[in-house]
């Protein structure tokens, strides 16, 4: 096919073949020479930095944790700009960090783990029990309970892809089913006097951290790599952004559900594993306050970033609502509430931040234009956008009842649809 060179464009034409009419394209194409100079007033090429990463709808985890910094450094300069209070809120989280991680699985596949604080407590109360009254070595105990998460994994998968029950009420049952066994395993009571060689592993590392934040970082970096740099990972969230698209697109969404809740199960096995080694004495309930600060990390985390559940963005948020709490209890606010407050706080605030962008940032509508908040939305009432009197006699009633008309415009770019 030949195109003229002086043009740069052939138009269409209809050609007759094996008495068929068919029409061959031909696209007009213009080069630019790479040494011409471009206009820099008209240049429309993106610098691969921009300045939107930078606002607090992607960062805010980073700017809470600022404001926090200088909030306590003005209240608290004494005790809060120390390298102790903030090594134990790392050391103490850490945790929290490998739950929340865990979480992350199931969430980014589209289905919830209600269980993850009974297995941190069935996890925590089997290797307690098998040291403290059966006298195991160390390895065998942890194997022990690592097992019993992979079987609650296993446990959680088969309820909700074979027996078709919701993710959310499957792990809730399963949650109330470890905690009774928990319950009964422990005697309802502490389970103390664990060995040396046990709560060596949570030991001093370095610079006053201890190992389970060393434990924390590994899984991190292991699970980041998995979700940004591994197809195992983009098949996870394609599972989670609609399962039966996924599905018609060739991948196994059961697998990746199983796989996901057995991660999940796993990563809480460990955290309780680390929290029996910690704390040294273990009781039925000791996993459940890490179901809330999971889930509001994870959401919160979910806002930055990425715009979807990521690694990063879980760790800085378990951090920063951490140190929030940490700064207020320094201060005398209370040491008791304060803590389901921020985190139930941050829980709500994360839901609705990201439901907020998938509506108004998600091209559905724009807050700050008139025609795409109208009287029908909340900001559109406040801020007079309703139906208004058109003083010109000439207009038409349906003019009238229109909620923002512009004569000039001929088109009805303006017009209510």
């Amino acid at each position: 096919m030949k195109i003229n060179e002086k043009t740069g464009e052939v138009k269409a034409r209809l050609v007759l073949k094996k008495n068929k009419v068919t029409r061959r394209w031909r696209v007009k194409y213009e080069r630019t020479d790479r040494l011409d100079k471009i206009d820099s007033r008209f240049d429309t090429r993106r610098s691969p930095f921009k300045l939107k990463k930078l606002h607090p709808r992607n960062i805010g985890v980073i700017y809470l944790y600022a404001v926090a910094w200088l909030l306590f450094s003005i209240w608290v300069p004494s005790t809060w700009l120390t390298w102790l209070t903030h090594r134990s809120v790392i050391n103490q989280q850490s945790i929290l960090i490998v739950v929340a991680l865990g979480l992350l699985v199931p969430l980014s596949a589209g289905v919830f783990d209600l269980s993850i604080a009974a297995t941190v407590s069935a996890s925590a109360v089997t290797v307690s029990w098998l040291l403290v009254d059966h006298k195991w070595n160390v390895v065998p105990a942890i194997v022990a309970a690592l097992t019993l998460g992979l079987l609650v994994g296993v446990l959680n998968a088969f309820l909700i892809v074979r027996v078709k029950i919701d993710s959310f009420i499957a792990t809730l049952g399963v949650s109330s089913v470890l905690t009774a066994y928990s319950v009964w395993r422990s005697g309802n009571r502490s389970i103390l006097g664990l060995p040396e060689s046990f709560k060596a592993i949570t030991d001093e590392f370095a610079f006053g951290l201890t190992r389970t934040v060393v434990i924390a970082i590994v899984l991190a970096a292991g699970l980041w790599f998995m979700f940004e740099h591994t197809p195992v990972g983009r098949y996870f969230f394609a599972t989670g952004g609609g399962r039966d698209a996924a599905r018609l697109a060739g991948i196994h969404t059961d697998r990746f559900i199983s796989g996901a809740m057995i991660t999940s199960a796993l990563f809480s096995a460990v955290a309780g594993v680390l929290l029996s080694s910690q704390f040294g004495s273990i009781q039925a309930q000791s996993g459940a306050p890490y179901l809330l600060p999971s889930f509001s990390a994870a959401f919160l985390g979910a806002t930055q970033f990425k715009r979807r559940f990521n690694v990063f963005g879980t760790v800085l948020s378990v951090i920063a609502l951490q140190s929030g709490v940490k700064g207020l209890q320094l201060a005398g606010v209370g040491s008791v509430w304060v803590e389901s407050l921020f985190f139930g706080c941050a829980l709500i605030i994360s839901v609705g931040l990201s439901t907020f962008q998938k509506r108004v940032h998600g091209g559905q509508r724009r807050w700050w234009r008139r025609e795409e908040s109208g009287p029908e939305y909340l900001l559109g009432r406040l801020l007079g956008w309703g139906p208004r009197k058109l003083s010109n006699a000439t207009d038409s009633e349906s003019d009238k009842n229109e909620w923002w008309h512009d004569p000039s415009d001929s088109e009805a770019h303006h017009h209510k649809p």
